[in-house]
C-alpha cells in the first residue's frame, strides 16, 4: 500500500470525493441524501465545515479511500479534536493499513488552526468489525456518555423557540 498518496481534498477533487462518499453510503446500506454541492459548499467554501482527505493510487487515479472530519472543541480535553464523520476503504484496499494511514494523516493534514489533540468518531452497532478495527488502534467508548440526535421536525420546532 505504499503506492498510495494520501492527501487533502481540494475543490477539483469535490467529484471524487463525493463519489466515495456515495460507495460508502452504499456499502453500509445507508441513504445517501448529500449532493455534489452540499459537498462543494460545506467542504471547499470560505470558511468550511469539514475537511476531506484522498487515498489516490497514482498508477491509474483511482481512488481507494477517503476520511472526512470536522472539528469539535473540548473544554474537558482542553483542545481541538477531529469528529470522522466518514472513513472508508475500498475493498481492494482493505486490511493494507489504509484506514489507520488515513486516520494518522488526518492529524498532520487538517487545517493548521485546529491542532487536534483527540479522535472522536461513532461506530454503528451492527458493524463490529469497524468496532474491533477501532479498538486494535486504542479507540475506546466514552464512559458515561451517549450520543443524542436532533434532526427535524424536532430541529425545526427549537429553531422557532429562540
Amino acid at each position: 500500500m505504499s503506492n498510495i498518496t494520501i492527501r487533502r481534498a481540494e475543490r477539483g477533487d469535490a467529484e471524487r470525493l463525493h463519489a466515495a462518499l456515495f460507495q460508502l453510503s452504499a456499502d453500509m446500506g445507508d441513504t445517501h441524501v448529500a449532493s455534489l454541492d452540499d459537498v462543494i459548499r460545506h467542504g471547499f467554501s470560505e470558511t468550511p465545515a469539514f475537511f476531506a482527505l484522498l487515498a489516490i493510487r497514482p498508477s491509474d487515479d483511482r481512488t481507494l479511500g477517503v476520511l472526512q472530519a470536522s472539528p469539535v472543541f473540548s473544554t474537558t480535553r482542553g483542545g481541538t479534536g477531529l469528529y470522522v464523520s466518514d472513513l472508508w476503504v475500498d475493498g481492494e484496499a482493505r486490511g493494507e493499513g489504509l484506514g489507520q494511514r488515513l486516520l494518522a494523516a488526518s492529524l498532520d493534514l487538517a487545517p493548521d488552526s485546529w491542532t487536534p489533540v483527540f479522535l472522536k468518531l461513532a461506530v454503528y452497532h451492527d458493524n463490529p468489525d469497524a468496532r474491533r478495527f477501532y479498538e486494535r488502534l486504542g479507540f475506546a467508548p466514552r464512559e458515561g456518555e451517549t450520543v443524542f440526535d436532533l434532526r427535524a421536525p424536532a430541529l425545526d420546532k427549537l429553531r422557532d423557540r429562540s
